[in-house]
């Protein structure tokens, strides 16, 4: 027998933490690191984009589909702090 899903499901709130984590850190990265250490900076804060990732889905504690939205977390957040970036680094060669 399945269990059915008695509520419409909702945006998981792992999502929204996980890319303002992303989104905080990527401007932090942007603002306060010099422009030469901006990259490995960047690979930092996608490490710790994929630890908030986790620790979120922990906390919203559903079993069923954890893997997936951990993973879709984790990769939105680091395609977030690669756009920015890119950005950042387009940035750092408009003369001004």
């Amino acid at each position: 027998m399945t269990d059915r899903d008695v509520a419409p499901r909702r945006f998981p709130l792992g999502f929204v933490v996980t890319w303002g984590f992303a989104l905080l850190a990527a401007i932090a990265i942007g603002a306060f690191a010099p422009a030469a250490d901006q990259a490995g900076w960047f690979a930092v804060g996608a490490g710790a984009t994929l630890l908030v990732a986790f620790a979120a889905e922990l906390r919203v504690g559903q079993a069923r589909g954890f893997i997936f939205r951990v993973a879709a977390a984790a990769v939105g957040g680091v395609v977030l702090l690669g756009a920015l970036s890119a950005l950042f680094s387009l940035a750092a060669i408009v003369p001004d």
